[in-house]
């Protein structure tokens, strides 16, 4: 039987401590594509909007494709553009006719003016216009902030299984394939949320290694019992400083709520048992770079995790590349440094020309002062590439006019947009090949080991300052619940 499901996707993962307020021009700038548009830019991609087309490929069914948007993270989004951005959203949903259920790909850690559970108040919404009887299906970020009303407002929510985020594709998958049992009526969705008092920064809480692997391992036993649908960990967004943030378990299961809530409580018990494993072990900027320059072989990967444009950072920040200049590395490269004026330096200077500018440290003071780099413009670029990696395969993307300056024995990308560079093909576009050299400094939390690790001859954690920084001391919550580890001091679990 073919069904008619609207697809849609507002996505954004918001950074309360960002001074970068999100408007929608950074949605344009970004991604932001309407009607069947969606489908010739995500057909073939390894994302959950791409699970959603082949899901329909193989039931026969139509997809009618409403909005996609998402924006790089940074602060909170503009009650201007949130509301314009939903009501398109809803609107497409209206104008679909008639419609057997929506297949929507959150983020899950939207935070608008005035809407501090955006997610929450889309599903809401879409539930308003489709009534009851429609499934509604969404996938979530690992670092979404799964709220009651979420769970309260979908049939089902699936959030990705691996962080760094190589999943979406296969969750997308299920999520359409969940709803088609829905609407056959094999299934009688039931979910269960818990949300334990702890809300760890996202370093130390990726799915490879320690807690989060335990609890993701634990999740996968339970969804292979009979009756249990899906049972989903998130990391939570702690940046987000929003009430509910933190760690999550949701179980679903078919018709049993007392098994669903059994579950969600022991993942719930096992995480506060693993509490004290949610550590970073980091080195400070100008140790990490000794260290680099004292091994013998590489890529050593510098991994600035507190400047990770995927936490809402600037990305700009400037100790590392300080400790590179003072050093004097050698075969060297710095995956990238945001900077509009360093690139129209670039441009003017042409290449081969000398660059004399200040890089970096100018979104904020939060990410250290800006730079002195005095060097030569090696190439330019308009900064386009495709995803090769494993995260977000095949996506065509951008960092924006860029420029490779050449200071001494360092290679420096200086760009215009802000962007997370989890592949080594932003690198690649600008003729440098991570692979080989002696130290590449990416500026990323978790996302770039998919990628690097394979490369890697060893990666280090680098403590510098920023909004993304696993030290959490350094920030100043104001609506998260109270006590949450490990922002309080150690605690007795409460229920």
């Amino acid at each position: 039987m073919a069904w008619r499901f609207a697809v849609g996707s507002i996505s954004h993962e918001t950074n309360s401590f960002s001074p970068i307020k999100t408007e929608l021009a950074h949605f344009k700038d970004r991604g932001y594509f309407k009607g069947e548009a969606i489908l010739t830019e995500f057909t073939g991609t390894r994302t959950p909007i791409g699970g959603f087309i082949d899901f329909a490929e193989e039931t026969d069914s139509v997809l009618v494709p409403v909005i996609s948007a998402s924006a790089v993270p940074s602060g909170i989004v503009s009650k201007e553009a949130y509301l314009q951005l939903k009501e398109e959203l809803l609107q497409g949903i209206k104008s679909a006719g008639e419609i057997d259920g929506v297949l929507l790909a959150l983020h899950g850690a939207m935070v608008a003016d005035g809407f501090p559970d955006a997610e929450g108040d889309i599903l809401t919404s879409v539930r308003q216009i489709v009534g009851s009887g429609v499934p509604v299906v969404a996938t979530l970020d690992f670092h979404a902030t799964v709220t009651d009303v979420m769970v309260e407002k979908a049939n089902g929510l699936f959030g990705y299984n691996t962080y760094p985020h190589v999943d979406g594709y296969e969750r997308g998958l299920e999520a359409g394939r969940f709803a088609a049992k829905v609407l056959r009526k094999e299934i009688n969705p039931v979910n269960v949320v818990i949300r334990p008092p702890l809300a760890p920064a996202v370093v130390p809480a990726r799915t490879g290694w320690g807690p989060i692997k335990e609890l993701m391992e634990q999740s996968f036993e339970f969804e292979k019992e009979p009756g249990v649908l899906n049972v989903s960990v998130y990391g939570g967004f702690v940046y987000s400083d929003v009430y509910d943030a933190g760690l999550a378990f949701l179980a679903t299961t078919d018709g049993d709520r007392a098994r669903a809530q059994n579950i969600a409580e022991r993942l719930t018990q096992k995480a506060w048992a693993l509490r004290h494993s949610f550590v970073a072990d980091m080195k400070k900027p100008q140790d990490a770079v000794k260290y680099a320059m004292s091994k013998d072989k590489g890529p050593v990967i510098l991994a600035d995790v507190a400047d990770n444009t995927g936490g809402g950072a600037s990305g700009d920040g400037t100790e590392i590349l300080q400790a590179l200049i003072e050093h004097n590395a050698q075969d060297a490269v710095v995956i990238t440094m945001p900077d509009k004026e360093a690139v129209d330096a670039a441009f003017k200077a042409g290449v081969g020309g000398n660059f004399d500018a200040l890089v970096g440290g100018k979104f904020d003071d939060l990410h250290g002062a800006p730079v002195r780099v005095q060097g030569t413009v090696r190439l330019l670029s308009d900064g386009s590439f495709v995803h090769r990696g494993p995260m977000s395969t095949g996506v065509k993307s951008s960092i924006g006019r860029s420029a490779v300056i050449q200071c001494g024995g360092i290679d420096i990308i200086v760009n215009e947009r802000r962007s997370q560079p989890v592949d080594p093909e932003v690198a690649r576009s600008v003729g440098i090949d991570p692979t080989f050299k002696k130290i590449v400094v990416v500026k990323s939390a978790v996302h770039y080991r998919a990628a690097y690790e394979p490369i890697a001859s060893e990666i280090i954690e680098v403590d510098g300052p920023g909004l993304s920084s696993p030290n959490l001391s350094r920030f100043e919550f104001k609506n998260i619940r109270r006590p949450v580890f490990p922002i309080d001091e150690d605690m007795k679990i409460s229920r």
